[in-house]
């Protein structure tokens, strides 16, 4: 190994974690680029829907602000996020259980035609959401990615692109 350029290297063990945080924050960009969609929706269900997912995208953005530096961690301030995760990933089979429909939607038809997968796909969510470790940083950075996998998962599978 060439002595120059050791100090700009990074040690073995640091590469999965920078790879993680890299990811995160890429899944982080695709969650939150519908956030001013939400204006002009006439539907009700669909705006209930809206609302809670951004519920969700608020409370992974205040998790991966902590995670990635961008804001000091707090324990407090990372378990009331994780419970407003909890409590809106708890109530998607809920606000998605009929099939209300906006232009505005990105809601897939493939929801309610799978609905046994989605629901699974919304549970398996909630379960992330609970598994959160909020009580220190590093506990965090290991289970926050779980649950934005959770996210992208569906996401990929039953919501529209742009």
């Amino acid at each position: 190994m060439n002595d120059r350029n050791s100090s700009r290297r990074f040690p073995r063990y640091a590469a999965p974690r920078y790879a993680a945080l890299w990811g995160l924050l890429i899944a982080m960009a695709m969650l939150t680029s519908g956030t001013l969609a939400q204006n002009g929706v006439t539907d009700r269900g669909v705006q209930k829907r809206m609302n809670t997912m951004a519920d969700a995208r608020t409370a992974i953005g205040t998790l991966a602000d902590m995670m990635g530096g961008r804001t000091r961690f707090d324990s407090t301030k990372a378990r009331a996020a994780r419970k407003n995760l909890i409590v809106a990933t708890r109530s998607i089979p809920s606000v998605f259980k009929k099939p209300h429909s906006d232009p505005l939607s990105r809601a897939r038809p493939d929801i309610w035609i799978r609905w046994d997968d989605f629901k699974a796909r919304a549970n398996a969510a909630e379960r992330a959401a609970r598994r959160l470790n909020t009580g220190r940083l590093g506990a965090l950075r290991s289970t926050l990615p779980a649950m934005v996998n959770a996210c992208l998962g569906c996401h990929r599978t039953y919501r529209r692109p742009r």
